[in-house]
């Protein structure tokens, strides 16, 4: 009776470390998808739409980084925010924690100071991109979510580039 009762317990336990393990990774691909294009319309962006494709992209990177670096990032790829959190942490809230870059940017001189606050916002609201696909993995005791859009994210035109050209010289 008592061996009975063991494997009952260990496998409770296996059961729960799956449950918990697997679902604090899970995210809501629409709250993120609408919640990036409340932002959008703030700043006249046409809304986002949902990109297998980049979802796909965003899978690999994950799991390379879920793999390789439990988790950690160590480099980042262009058109694409990262967002780290804790099993106790709300995910949905990344897109919130990016747009918090608009305190950093200079709406008059655009965007001159080049830090990852700056491009995390402008990622969000980049006119020209259409289309956003992100993806999350687990590891020990965090996660990472990534979120790519397409059509080149924070390449600025000419006039940034005169007017950098005019400010050194």
């Amino acid at each position: 009776m008592i061996g009975i009762m063991n494997i009952f317990l260990l496998f409770f336990v296996f059961i729960s470390y799956i449950y918990v393990n697997g679902q604090f990774c899970k995210f809501n691909k629409e709250f993120i998808k609408e919640r990036h294009n409340d932002f959008r319309l703030k700043h006249k962006a046409k809304p986002l739409q949902w990109s297998k494709k980049l979802e796909e992209i965003a899978t690999y990177e994950a799991n390379l980084i879920r793999d390789n670096s439990d988790c950690i990032v160590s480099s980042k790829q262009v058109d694409t925010n990262y967002f780290s959190f804790f099993k106790n942490e709300n995910i949905e809230a990344s897109v919130d924690t990016w747009y918090e870059g608009i305190n950093d940017y200079d709406f008059e001189l655009g965007c001159i100071k080049r830090n990852d606050n700056i491009f995390e916002f402008t990622r969000i609201i980049w006119k020209s991109s259409e289309n956003l696909g992100c993806a999350t993995a687990c590891c020990k005791t965090k996660g990472i979510l990534i979120c790519k859009y397409d059509n080149n994210t924070n390449k600025p035109g000419i006039n940034i580039y005169i007017y950098i050209y005019i400010y050194i010289y």
